[in-house]
């Protein structure tokens, strides 16, 4: 019997040791110190205070902190994986940013209970500088991400001067609270609540100050986005261009800041590009008269020296019958009538055996 229970022992031995070594991911508590995350080619670990390189590919990093940061790197091809649940980190006295990612790999971050990152002068509440890709997901749908970004710094993004690309938003309640700084690229939004407020000279979800916003992509979820002074709701920050913007489902409500567009630029920028479709229920409002500069466009550009911006008409090609895009005056409300919609474009062609001089195209009629 003894022999039979060193055997059982040493089985169970055997078995726990071929487990991963992260297979319960490990808790976190940043108010006990800075917390460093590393995606290498040998596998993720973990660093804070006295435990160095702990092996963990799946943290989990709570508790509260108005001293400690967290700092995110990804190696060249390896994803860095993290959970953010009840965090809270306002270093906004301190100059740093609250999280941030390195490296040239990607980051990949879930959102557990609400979360609240609030960084100092030019950063980003969440900056990113990865090479790769940042994704927000928010798998278990329970989860709320603000971003608070300093002066200078996006909510989420780049900080002062620096590009924030690669940005994939794909659930969650996420709240992008930027000051100035930096672009804004190749974001997209597939799902969760979504609320960006910028507070200066930046768009709610695109670039910051003289930053544009291009490539973002919204295909579902409730955004609300409000740009700051002289900025786009989704789009351009101060005097930069919003492009290449798709929203392709959700409820998607953009208000232009002072002299900015809805959806586009910022006060003297351009909006092209800029696609509607699927079931999409997009409100906009550009934004109102400040100073000698006219209104934002609804949809397209900001205003510029005693001129409105003009108007684009976005591509509705592939606006389904349930589609709507609702058009608000500069300093309206979004509720009530809306000055302008349009839906679905399709309906309004009938066709017969004849001959095609004109071909159709979406927004005109065939001959």
């Amino acid at each position: 019997m003894k022999g039979k229970k060193i055997v059982s022992t040493l089985l169970v031995l055997l078995l726990l040791a071929s487990l991963p070594v992260s297979a319960l991911a490990a808790e976190w508590d940043i108010s006990k110190g800075d917390i460093t995350v590393n995606a290498g080619s040998g596998g993720q670990t973990v660093t804070q205070g006295s435990q160095v390189n702990v092996s963990d590919n799946a943290p989990v990093i709570k508790g509260s902190s108005k001293e400690n940061t967290v700092t995110i790197n990804a190696e060249k091809d390896q994803t860095a994986s993290v959970t953010l649940s009840g965090t809270s980190i306002d270093v906004s006295g301190k100059g740093k940013a609250a999280v941030s990612t390195t490296g040239e790999g990607n980051v990949s971050i879930e959102l557990d209970s609400e979360n609240m990152l609030k960084s100092g002068w030019e950063h980003a509440g969440l900056e990113k500088n990865n090479g790769g890709s940042l994704t927000i997901a928010d798998e278990d749908k329970n989860g709320k991400l603000t971003a608070w970004g300093g002066q200078q710094g996006a909510g989420i993004g780049g900080g002062s001067g620096k590009d924030g690309s690669n940005i994939f938003i794909t659930g969650g309640g996420v709240n992008a609270i930027g000051g100035l700084g930096g672009n804004g690229s190749n974001i997209t939004i597939s799902g969760g609540k979504v609320g960006a407020t910028n507070g200066l000279n930046g768009a709610g979800i695109g670039g910051g100050q003289h930053g544009s916003g291009s490539n973002i992509i919204i295909s579902g979820g409730e955004v609300n986005a409000i740009g700051g002074d002289w900025s786009a709701g989704i789009g351009g920050g101060n005097r930069g261009d919003g492009s290449d913007i798709t929203i392709s489902g959700g409820e998607v409500s953009a208000s232009g800041g002072k002299n900015g567009a809805g959806i586009g630029g910022g006060v003297d920028g351009k909006g092209e590009g800029i696609t509607v479709s699927g079931n999409a229920q997009l409100k906009v409002r550009g934004g109102s008269v400040h100073g000698d500069y006219g209104t934002g466009a609804g949809i397209g550009g900001g205003g510029s020296y005693g001129t409105a911006g003009a108007e684009v008409e976005p591509d509705i090609c592939a606006l389904k019958p349930g589609g709507k895009i609702e058009y608000y005056e500069p300093g309206s409300g979004m509720t009530g009538t809306p000055s302008k919609t349009i839906t679905n474009p399709t309906g309004d062609y009938v066709w017969d055996s004849g001959t095609v001089t004109t071909p159709a195209t979406c927004t005109g009629k065939g001959v």
